[in-house]
């Protein structure tokens, strides 16, 4: 449950990215490369262009939106060195309080967890018996704080319009 978070928050994080960027009709020409890069890769990797002329109506605009697919961000890989790599790309801040989420360090063991349940390498008794009550909270709380500082740090980085060149 605790990955499914992490994924759906940083998901949904990416998306309101690409949601301001449609709302503030932000031109192709007017983000940073690194957005640029972004959408030419996403629009790429497209592979549904059957409705794409229906959909574009002024490329420079509608080229963001229409590249962008929640479904192919993260997929079953997200730790906090995937976290940051993202925010890296992005041009977002992955800087969070050390001593309240432990730099998010706790992402990387879910994340690992989570695949080896869910692709059958170990039994919930397997990966349960290695926490008891106390730990599974405070590893809660933890990733929590640090979702929390990422979701503020996207938040900064939406205000201030930093995708922008």
């Amino acid at each position: 449950m605790l990955y499914n978070l992490i994924e759906s928050t940083m998901t949904n994080a990416i998306e309101t990215i690409f949601d301001d960027l449609k709302n503030q009709n932000i031109s192709f020409d007017d983000v940073r490369d690194d957005i640029k890069k972004i959408i030419i890769k996403n629009f790429k990797d497209n592979k549904s262009t059957d409705n794409l002329l229906a959909d574009i109506q002024i490329i420079s605009i509608d080229i963001i939106s229409v590249s962008f697919n929640k479904q192919k961000l993260f997929s079953g890989n997200l730790d906090a060195k995937k976290v940051k790599e993202t925010a890296e790309k992005y041009g977002f801040s992955y800087q969070t309080n050390p001593t309240k989420t432990d730099n998010g360090s706790d992402l990387l063991k879910i994340k690992t967890n989570r695949n080896d349940l869910a692709h059958g390498f170990k039994s919930f008794e397997e990966v349960g018996k290695n926490y008891n009550a106390d730990d599974l909270l405070k590893m809660q709380k933890r990733v929590i704080y640090y979702l929390k500082a990422i979701l503020q740090n996207i938040e900064t980085y939406i205000s201030n319009q930093e995708y922008l060149k």
